[in-house]
């Protein structure tokens, strides 16, 4: 089972917002129109960056991490970035889950029976 973080992101008309998204991280545009900038990368000597233009229920997957410039473009717009759970999350939800299971044995073993 995967797990994300998902984080909503509100944006006026004309605002640029510049934030730090990972690798493989999921943009989902939920309402208004988008410019979405990738971090700059070399290639030779030449430095690109890639933008890409999204509308309402259109996704876009980053393929590198680094700072992405989100742009709305005409009216305000909502982005919903999905970000890959670190591994040290789903060890966290077991060891939660152990926990909680031997809790629950715990609490019937302590209670007393009714005749």
């Amino acid at each position: 089972m995967t797990h994300c973080l998902t984080t909503t992101t509100r944006l006026q008309r004309g605002e640029a917002l510049h934030i730090p998204l990972d690798r493989l991280t999921t943009l989902e545009v939920d309402s208004g129109r988008v410019v979405v900038r990738e971090p700059l990368h070399w290639l030779g000597e030449t430095m690109l960056s890639r933008g890409v233009t999204l509308t309402h229920g259109e996704f876009h997957r980053l393929e590198r991490g680094g700072w992405v410039e989100l742009e709305a473009c005409g009216g305000g717009a909502v982005i919903r970035s999905h970000r890959p759970a670190p591994a040290a999350f789903a060890v966290w939800l077991a060891l939660r889950r152990r926990v909680m299971a031997y809790a629950a044995r715990l609490s019937r073993v302590a209670s007393p029976l009714k005749p």
